[in-house]
């Protein structure tokens, strides 16, 4: 059974296992070069397990009084898809943690080669916009082209999709 919890530092190791995993799922790099953007610990931090194994991460980094970044949403490909209903977890968990904490913005960066994550990030409320709308003070991976925010006051009787 797949439970998220807050991040500890004993995840670290499983984390890193999980996104060494990840990045030979591509052809191109997904992680930048420098450690800049991976050694961010985001200000509020979860991780998924399953059966004592990180399957998955997510993370909020509060960059204003009421604007947060998704960092870090990220889950092992044999636990992606809507039967196991991993990602929709891990992103509600965020959101309702920013709704509760008075975020009312949440922004977003990934890879254009990420089609599956962006069409999940739609399906759930984000709206795609140019790198120009970013908040200055946005910290993104580098190698992000692709954006999303969405305005989490109107969230209120929206649920989540998978």
């Amino acid at each position: 059974m797949t439970k998220i919890v807050t991040y500890k530092k004993i995840h670290q190791n499983g984390i890193d296992t999980m996104m060494n995993e990840i990045a030979l799922e591509f052809d191109s790099e997904i992680f930048p070069k420098t450690k800049s953007d991976t050694s961010i610990i985001p200000d509020k931090y979860w991780v998924a397990i399953d059966n004592e194994k990180v399957i998955g991460t997510v993370g909020v980094l509060i960059i204003e009084n009421s604007v947060g970044v998704l960092k870090k949403m990220m889950l092992k490909k044999e636990f992606r898809g809507k039967e196991f209903g991993v990602s929709k977890k891990l992103l509600k968990i965020v959101i309702e943690w920013c709704k509760e904490n008075s975020i009312s913005k949440l922004y977003l960066g990934t890879m254009n080669q990420f089609k599956a994550a962006q069409s999940f990030y739609k399906k759930n409320g984000f709206a795609q916009i140019p790198k120009s709308e970013l908040p200055n003070n946005f910290i993104n991976n580098p190698l992000d082209n692709v954006f999303f925010v969405q305005e989490l006051n109107n969230l209120k009787k929206q649920t989540l999709n998978a």
